[in-house]
């Protein structure tokens, strides 16, 4: 009785891993996350994923110097989940606060935080700024809710 038990949690273990391994869209170009933090340069408005690939869940935070005009900028993003922003910004930091229960704590978004650029991403001119696209979702959904809000996204092979 003990092996279909050992066999059951490894093809659990398996598929849980496959679906929480989600891969960006190769069209999608990867972006550096070293150390504390990440900033994304840029010098056109571009669509950025972002990919918690921790265990925990964290926050993603830009900071400001007065947070009273820049509210909204925290998002949660669950471990294996993915989130879409759109940036219009020259220079745009990214920080990482690792949630457990009854614990917050800011620290590097290397190792649980992974990036990547869809520069060719059509975005709709009715929309200005940066913001949230989607967030905190498996990546076919993101992909099917970034679509409907009518951004006109390039292929979408997962190789």
């Amino acid at each position: 009785m003990k092996i279909y038990r050992v066999i059951i949690f490894l093809f659990m273990g398996v598929s849980f891993g496959a679906w929480a391994d989600e891969k960006a869209p190769a069209s999608c170009q990867p972006l550096p996350v070293q150390g504390d933090s990440v900033i994304v340069h840029t010098k056109k408005p571009l669509m950025i994923l972002l990919h918690n690939i921790g265990a925990n869940d964290i926050w993603v935070t830009h900071p400001v110097a007065n947070t009273g005009a820049s509210a909204g900028w925290t998002s949660r993003l669950q471990s294996g989940k993915w989130s879409a922003m759109v940036l219009n910004k020259p220079s745009f930091e990214i920080n990482c606060v690792e949630s457990t229960p009854g614990h917050e704590q800011q620290g590097p978004c290397e190792g649980v935080l992974a990036m990547c650029q869809w520069p060719s991403v059509k975005i709709s001119s009715t929309e200005k700024g940066t913001y949230w696209a989607g967030e905190n979702m498996n990546l076919s959904d993101l992909i099917s809710y970034i679509g409907g809000r009518g951004f006109s996204l390039p292929t979408l092979d997962n190789q």
